[in-house]
C-alpha cells in the first residue's frame, strides 16, 4: 500500500518537473455506490434536474482537486486527491422526558480520500474537447458518525473511528468547455475502491461519480 501511494507521488513530482505548463481545477459531484445506481438513474429522476441533484448527493457526494501536465498533444497526465462521503444509514435519538422537536439525528458515513495519478487520452481537441480517462488511485478509507442538522451533516470527534486502506481505479469519459479565462469540465467515471488489498471475503466496493468543476491554466502543450 505505500508504496503505491509513493510511486503516484513520484509521478506526479517528476511529470511536474518535466513540463512548465499545467492546470489546477476544483471539481464537485455526486458519487453513487453501484447498488444504489438505479434509485439515482431512472427516467423519473433524470428528466427532474432538482429530483435528480438531491438524489445523487443524498447516496453520496465529493469534491475533488486536480492538477493536468500535457505530455502530448493528445495525452495529459491526471494526479490529485479528493474526498468522497457515502451517507450509510440515520437513526433518531430522543433523550428520555423530551418531546419530538428535541430529537438529534445521527448518521454513519463511510469516508474516502484517494490519492490518484492517471491520463487523459484527448479524442477531439478544439473549443469543445471530448476525452477518455484511467487513473490508479490510494483510497484511505475512515467510517465517522455524524450529527445531521438542517441538512448539514457534522462528523462527531470520536478516537476509536475505524479506518483502512485499498488500491483502486477509476475510467470515465469527461468533456472540456475552453472559455477563455478558465475550462469548464463535466466527467463522468466509473470507480473500484478496492481491486487490491481485500481481506478474505470481502466484497467489491464500486461505485459512480458525475463531476463538474473547472480548470485554471492550460493543459495544453506548448508549441
Amino acid at each position: 500500500m505505500k508504496r503505491t501511494i509513493i510511486i503516484i507521488g513520484i509521478m506526479i513530482i517528476s511529470t511536474a518537473s518535466a513540463f512548465s505548463q499545467l492546470a489546477f481545477g476544483v471539481l464537485l459531484g455526486s458519487s453513487t455506490p453501484n447498488n444504489k445506481v438505479n434509485e439515482v438513474y431512472n427516467n423519473q429522476s433524470i428528466t427532474d434536474i432538482e429530483g435528480f441533484i438531491n438524489k445523487g448527493t443524498k447516496t453520496g457526494y465529493h469534491i475533488l482537486a486536480k492538477l493536468r501536465f500535457p505530455m502530448s498533444e493528445n495525452l495529459t497526465f491526471v494526479g490529485g486527491f479528493g474526498w468522497h462521503r457515502f451517507p450509510e444509514s440515520y437513526f433518531d435519538v430522543i433523550a428520555p422526558g423530551t418531546d419530538e422537536e428535541s430529537k438529534i439525528t445521527l448518521s454513519t458515513v463511510q469516508n474516502v480520500f484517494p490519492v490518484s495519478a492517471g491520463l487523459n487520452l484527448y479524442l477531439v481537441r478544439s473549443l469543445i474537447s471530448v476525452y477518455g480517462t484511467g487513473e490508479l488511485n490510494y483510497n484511505y478509507i475512515s467510517n465517522t458518525v455524524d450529527v445531521v442538522r438542517n441538512d448539514l451533516s457534522i462528523p462527531l470527534n470520536l478516537n476509536k473511528t475505524p479506518n483502512d486502506s485499498r488500491v483502486g481505479f477509476g475510467l470515465g469519459a469527461g468533456v472540456d468547455l475552453d472559455l477563455v479565462i478558465f475550462n469548464a469540465n463535466i466527467e463522468a467515471k466509473y470507480n473500484m475502491l478496492n481491486l487490491i488489498g481485500k481481506e478474505s471475503g470481502e466484497p467489491t466496493k464500486a461505485y459512480y461519480t458525475l463531476s463538474v468543476g473547472i480548470f485554471f491554466g492550460s493543459s495544453k502543450p506548448s508549441n
